[in-house]
């Protein structure tokens, strides 16, 4: 079995994980949706917001693992209870210490400007990364033969086109580096 530490390192790295793809996505849809800036302030707010629910959610988790191992306990005496019984308590035991700790990691996380930071910047550079790659697949589809017969002819439309939606678009869902 793996180490206590190393269960909540693995841990910790899911749950920094999911809230750094939770603040991308609260920025793309700030971007696209929304039409809002990026204002950093804000999204560290909401990197912080999601690190206080998975602590709240580990402390309530512990909680619940903790009362579930002592009914077992308490409802069979001494001389019923099972080694199965008995293993099944000693890991809802082991199940709350890890969310304890997993929660006192994260706090420390939350508690950490330097990574919060860095959380950020990475949900930041991600978000960034999508759009952009939404936006070229997108300017792909739209690539014209010069050999078509109409080429000239709806020029002037497909510039129009360029000009009034793809930059305007563009230059509206830019996330702007802080």
């Amino acid at each position: 079995m793996a180490s206590m530490d190393r269960i909540v390192d693995e841990g910790l790295l899911i749950a920094l994980s999911a809230v750094r793809m939770a603040v991308k996505n609260h920025i793309i849809v700030g971007a696209l949706r929304e039409h809002r800036d990026f204002v950093e302030a804000d999204y560290t707010a909401g990197v912080r917001t999601e690190l206080e629910r998975l602590v709240r959610q580990n402390e309530e988790d512990a909680n619940r693992v903790g009362r579930q191992g002592k009914d077992l306990a308490r409802t069979r005496s001494a001389f019923e209870i099972t080694d199965d019984d008995r293993l099944d308590v000693r890991k809802l035991a082991l199940r709350r210490r890890v969310h304890l700790k997993l929660a006192g990691a994260l706090r420390a996380v939350t508690d950490d400007d330097e990574q919060l930071a860095e959380l950020l910047e990475r949900a930041q550079n991600d978000a960034s990364e999508e759009i952009g790659a939404a936006l070229a697949d997108r300017l792909v589809t739209q690539i014209v033969d010069r050999r078509e017969p109409d080429y000239a002819q709806r020029r002037a439309e497909r510039m129009r086109t360029l000009v009034t939606t793809d930059l305007a678009a563009l230059l509206s869902t830019r996330v702007p580096r802080s």
